[in-house]
Parts: C-alpha cells; structure tokens; sequence
C-alpha cells in the first residue's frame, strides 16, 4: 500500500472514531442532565397557602376510581392567583370556603398544588 493511501486510510479511520466518541460523550452528557434534572425535580418544598373556593367541578381523570371519589375545585389564592385541585368527595368542599391548599415548589421549577 503506498505511503499516501495508508496516511488517507487512517485520516478516514480516525475521523469516524472521533465521530463515535463525540456521540458517546454527547450521549453521557444528555443522560446526566436528565438524571440532575429529575433529581432537581424530586426536592420539593410544601407551603401552605390560604385560598377561597371558587367552583367545584367532577374530577377529569382516567381512573374511574379518580372519577367517582374525586372532584375538579377551582380555588383563587391569597396572592391573586387562580388554581385548580383535586379533593375527595368525602373533604365536601363548598363554594366560598376558605380552605388550605398546600403548594409544591420543585426545585426544578415546577408548582402543584395539592388539597389539604
């Protein structure tokens, strides 16, 4: 094999290498954003909130379970803003109450609120 193939030959080698490892590293990289990322989302901190109920709905869920023991409520928060929660039946909320719902702050970024 002439000394000018070879020297190509290996160019081409060490390119499609550098194309793996590059995809290998890229690949590591993505899979450790996503593990500090649920991580992140995994720490949460809870702060009980006032708020007053402004409408009671069934619930919307895909569990007939969910369906029949839970109802959609529409409570406005003490700071002005406007969420809806999930309670049981049992919890009888009516509208006007004024309840406590526990809002979820994940370090991720993400809010949910729970009732009660």
């Amino acid at each position: 094999m002439r000394e000018e193939t070879r020297r190509k030959f290996d160019q081409a080698l060490r390119r499609e290498r550098m194309k793996r490892i590059t995809a290998g590293v890229a690949l590591a990289a993505l899979a450790g954003v996503y593990f500090v990322y649920t991580d992140l989302d995994a720490h949460v901190d809870n702060v009980r909130v006032p708020a007053t109920v402004l409408a009671i709905g069934p619930a919307n869920a895909k569990s007939t379970r969910t369906v029949e023991d839970g109802l959609t409520v529409d409570v406005a928060l003490q700071d002005g803003r406007h969420v809806q929660v999930l309670a049981l039946k049992r919890s009888d909320p009516h509208v006007g109450d004024h309840v406590q719902v526990t809002e979820h702050r994940h370090h991720s970024g993400r809010t949910t609120y729970t009732w009660k």
